[in-house]
């Protein structure tokens, strides 16, 4: 692991040179993990470097962890590049990339990738994001904490192999379109407060052993009012199939389907309920 968070400028210039003198006596062995932190000062330069170094050397997890707002999509041309078709990843994470748009090259493949986590980030267009998940082929969980959404039109996720999703925080677009198709999918967690013109789809889930769903809406501007049950009852039904069912957050529009109990769909394989903790819209 090399941590460059450092306030210190004293301590990140010997940070700078202690990394370079470091990785250039290790130029013969393979990389299983590379865990990088970088702060403000460091030298975009030096992180490509260390990145591709990791990259060439058959780095098989790979965690990159940025605290800058001095970074900008220039300086990583080469290295989004490389880090999205590196053909040794199987777990990739990336964190808190404040002031950077995350661009997809148009020949993305992760052909051995089974762990993606994107925390912090921000796409440059549904494009982007669907060439990144075409691309991993044998994925098998995928986060999507906290990232910026609010330029995407769709928000597509199909894929076969996945298993375990996780999708919350962030802003959505108001008109933003969600679609999950996701046939072997045994963990859905999501989280978001969307308005009444989002769109939420769930599809082929019948793998679903377990969902924890945490969603708000926004109260309508022309009424001051919350109503959006028949999303609610939409959601119950694509989920109808878990084991372990956690609800959270639309107190409205649960109370509005607990007085209607005879359009609530069965839940056959249900062995465990929770449903509380709502706030207001």
């Amino acid at each position: 692991m090399l941590d460059g968070v450092l306030r210190n400028k004293a301590l990140r210039n010997r940070f700078m040179k202690f990394s370079d003198g470091f990785l250039s006596l290790r130029k013969d062995i393979s990389v299983d993990r590379f865990r990088l932190g970088c702060g403000p000062g460091i030298d975009h330069r030096k992180i490509n470097e260390w990145i591709l170094y990791a990259v060439r050397h058959g780095v098989r997890e790979l965690d990159l962890i940025f605290q800058s707002r001095s970074f900008e999509t220039r300086h990583f041309t080469e290295l989004e590049f490389a880090v999205f078709t590196c053909k040794t990843l199987l777990t990739l994470r990336l964190f808190n990339l404040p002031s950077l748009v995350l661009t997809i090259p148009t020949h993305c493949c992760l052909p051995k990738l089974k762990v993606l986590h994107l925390n912090f980030l921000k796409f440059s267009d549904d494009e982007s994001i669907r060439r990144l998940l075409s691309g991993c082929n044998s994925l098998e969980e995928l986060l999507v904490q906290s990232c910026e959404l609010s330029n995407l039109n769709k928000l597509n996720v199909c894929h076969r192999t996945l298993k375990r999703l996780t999708i919350s925080g962030g802003d959505l677009a108001p008109s933003c379109e969600l679609e999950i198709n996701t046939p072997n999918l045994v963990c859905f967690d999501f989280g978001y407060i969307y308005c009444e013109e989002t769109r939420l789809s769930l599809r082929n889930l019948n793998s679903l052993s377990e969902a924890r769903i945490c969603i708000g809406f926004i109260v309508n501007r022309s009424s001051n009012y919350c109503n959006d049950t028949a999303s609610v009852f939409d959601l119950m039904r694509a989920l109808s199939c878990v084991q372990s069912f956690h609800l959270t957050g639309i107190c409205s529009e649960i109370q509005a389907m607990l007085m209607r109990p005879s359009l609530i769909p069965e839940f056959p394989n249900l062995t465990s309920l929770k449903m509380g903790a709502c706030y207001a819209c």
